[in-house]
């Protein structure tokens, strides 16, 4: 697609946007009756059908010209409240009374929305409050506050990085785009800086298999990528960035909703760019590529069709990087440079307008291409892919919601052409698929201690109908019980099947240039996740505090092994012979010390061990253990906010490259941990925010991520045993400016 053609688009439905008619906008705080603020309600105006929901702190944008407003409140558990407002004036603060029984429970004061002790999934959320305790340029960027997902770069050439949960690799999760599959592909290495960071309203993680709705491919559970509504969103929204090393970075918001029939549309536009050659360890390679993205999401919804409710977005995103010698020597060369593009459309229609209260129906659609084109020294790769994806889904509830149906089915069609070292991989794909779940979700409450209104059952079965790797039966079933309404056990077990991209799932293992053997066919991976979880939401000296611990354990029936280590001068690429298992455990705590200031622990620990030519060995480039302290401070007028974050990671094995006489040996090496720690100060205005910051101010670096760079061409050459930050201590500054 020629990119000038989609900046003329991008500009033409700005000028729809901006010229579109105006409606009055009205901050309002929800509160109930002991003043305090109500999170997470929906807001439904004037019977609009357009629902709105209320922030962290209460807060939502009443958008209405006519007084008195009515307003129907879904606080949740079906408590719905009704209130009329007078005019714009009170409409600043609305109070909304909740019933309260005197045998069950008071909400006192605002909950986090973090964790959840009343749902049966075990679900972290980091919401966009989160997201603005540190720069957060990108999706990448924004697991810096939990302890649940690590994030680290693949190599030391191609900019990619990659996410780790519950001790496995982020290509075993699944991830969502407002609750659609995507990023599964040969664009996967760069995803997770294809989402900018100010595009997020909040990321949830469920932990083990526990989802048959969306596919079977997340063996460490479901990532799910929740963008900014345009119902929700600020009409004109702003943001800039730049940091010490040159890079730069512009977000452009603009949003609009009409009545009749109510519809909302989104433009959201991204520009980053790296403009310097940075090479602070004087080894003539880049220490981070040269980039340049171009990114535009269009967002439509309408929700103002009786019954109906759809939406659509259209994205295109380019990326390009450049990296390898500083100064290209012509003898020795090596370069590493790559083109990525994304084009994509998602839809979903739904119908609420049954009789029967609780039943829906549902429909998803998906296109995707995918354009990779990269050269790794003397190894290029190219690859297109199609990918189309069409859901049904059906839901029903009875008894008040307390059981719960899903049922459905989906098709999914991809074409890949990829050629990689001039021979050909391609695939065709067809996978027909039905699934059903079903949930027992009694309402909890304090003064009702009977054992089947303190347990939750989710329980759901999935089966794929692969042109390729046959069928494919994944069941899963999650389980919890409440021993109060604020401490919960938890347990699941899944099945869960995955299709490889044996090339882009793994190009760190590729970047050396070297030769592929593929001995075999790959087969589909497979492997059974299962794990317990227990959480707490408690007081302290009468201020919050919470505490959660996982452990979980994934074992593979087959899993794509990569070896790189068995051979100095290929990569072999096989199924799995032998036994992979990988263990995780995480401990993590938060508590308000004082009023304004939140204190986040946690520690993970992970084992993982698997069979590779006949011996059993623990996976390198792994830390077992990691820590993470995370502190944020508001002044009582909201108006500054401070943040820090330190990590320490721990060692890790990696291999180093030795000449021996004349023969090339691969040595295990066990890196020393180290301690990295970010800050950021923020100021507040009314819709002006601006924020500076630091990342790695312990200025720790791995010592030698290039092994032998001056002969790339030879076996001793690795780019790939990266371990710790490429890039030392930098500074950032930014702001954030809600124009309307």
């Amino acid at each position: 697609m020629n990119v000038r053609y989609l900046w003329t688009i991008c500009v033409l439905l700005t000028v729809n946007i901006i010229y579109a008619q105006n409606t009055s906008d009205i901050k309002s705080q929800l509160i109930d009756q002991t003043g305090t603020p109500i999170i997470a309600a929906w807001v439904d105006v004037n019977h609009s059908n357009m629902k709105i929901q209320t922030d962290e702190d209460g807060y939502f944008t009443l958008k209405t010209d006519s007084w008195p407003a009515h307003l129907d409140i879904d606080l949740g558990e079906g408590e719905i409240v009704h209130v009329e407002v007078e005019n714009a004036e009170k409409a600043k603060v609305i109070t909304a009374n909740k019933v309260v029984k005197l045998d069950e429970f008071v909400i006192k004061e605002k909950v986090s929305r973090e964790l959840n002790t009343l749902q049966t999934r075990n679900v972290e959320t980091i919401t966009k409050k989160e997201f603005q305790k540190a720069a957060c340029c990108r999706l990448s960027e924004s697991f810096d506050n939990t302890g649940s997902v690590s994030v680290s770069e693949t190599d030391a050439v191609t900019g990619a990085k990659e996410m780790e949960i519950l001790g496995l690799r982020g290509i075993y999760s699944l991830i969502t785009l407002d609750n659609t599959p995507d990023f599964t592909g040969i664009n996967y290495p760069f995803a997770l800086d294809m989402i900018p960071g100010t595009w997020l309203n909040e990321v949830a993680i469920s932990k083990g298999i526990s989802n048959a709705i969306n596919g079977s491919n997340g063996f460490s559970g479901q990532v799910n990528i929740g963008l900014k509504n345009p119902f929700e969103d600020q009409p004109i929204f702003v943001n800039m960035y730049g940091n010490t090393m040159g890079r730069y970075e512009a977000n452009v918001h603009l949003n609009k909703v009409l009545p009749n029939p109510v519809f909302a549309t989104g433009l959201y536009l991204h520009a980053s760019k790296n403009f310097n050659k940075i090479d602070d360890n004087h080894d003539n390679f880049m220490d981070t590529p040269l980039s340049s993205q171009l990114n535009a999401l269009y967002k439509f919804r309408i929700d103002g069709l009786g019954p109906w409710e759809s939406g659509l977005s259209v994205q295109f995103v380019k990326d390009e990087r450049t990296s390898g010698q500083v100064v290209v020597n012509s003898e020795n060369p090596y370069t590493a440079k790559s083109d990525a593009q994304r084009f994509t459309i998602n839809g979903n229609t739904g119908f609420v307008g049954f009789n029967k209260e609780g039943r829906s129906i549902g429909f998803k659609y998906q296109y995707t291409n995918n354009q990779l084109g990269a050269a790794y020294g003397r190894l290029n790769y190219t690859g297109n892919q199609n990918r189309g994806y069409f859901q049904a889904l059906y839901e029903d509830r009875f008894n008040d919601a307390k059981h719960i149906l899903y049922a459905g089915a989906s098709l999914l069609t991809e074409n890949l052409k990829q050629k990689i070292a001039g021979a050909d991989f391609n695939r065709n794909e067809l996978v027909p698929a039905i699934y059903a779940e079903y949930a027992y979700n009694p309402e909890v409450k304090e003064a009702d201690k009977s054992f089947g209104n303190r347990l939750g059952l989710v329980a759901t079965v999935r089966a794929d109908f692969h042109n390729i790797y046959g069928t494919q039966i994944a069941p899963a079933l999650t389980a919890k019980y409440n021993i109060t309404m604020d401490m919960v056990l938890r347990a699941n077990v899944g099945k869960g099947y995955r299709t490889p991209y044996f090339f882009t799932d793994n190009i760190s293992s590729f970047v050396n240039g070297r030769p592929i053997e593929v001995s075999e066919k790959l087969n589909a991976e497979e492997a059974i996740n299962y794990g317990l979880s227990y959480t707490l939401k408690s007081k302290i000296a009468g201020r919050n505090f919470t505490l959660n611990a996982d452990l979980y354990q994934t074992q593979f029936q087959n899993q794509i092994i990569v070896d790189q280590e068995s051979y100095a001068g290929l990569v072999k690429v096989s199924n799995l012979e032998g036994e992979s298992v990988t263990t995780s455990a995480l401990l993590s705590t938060t508590y308000d010390v004082i009023e304004n200031l939140s204190v986040k622990l946690a520690y993970k620990w992970n084992h993982i061990e698997y069979d590779q030519a006949g011996q059993r060995i623990e996976k390198m480039l792994a830390p077992k253990d990691r820590a993470l302290l995370a502190l944020h401070y508001t002044t009582p007028d909201k108006k500054w906010e401070f943040s820090n974050t330190t990590s320490w990671i721990g060692q890790q094995d990696y291999l180093e490259r030795q000449l021996i006489g004349e023969t090339v040996t691969q040595v295990r090496k066990t890196s020393d941990s180290f301690v990295t720690t970010n800050a950021q100060v923020t100021k507040k205005w009314d819709k002006f925010d601006i924020y500076i910051g630091g990342e790695n101010l312990t200025n720790y670096t791995q010592e030698n991520p290039v092994q032998h760079g001056a002969t790339p061409q030879s076996d001793l050459f690795d780019v790939s045993q990266v371990y710790a930050p490429l890039i030392g201590i930098r500074g950032y500054i930014g702001f954030r400016w809600n124009i309307m």
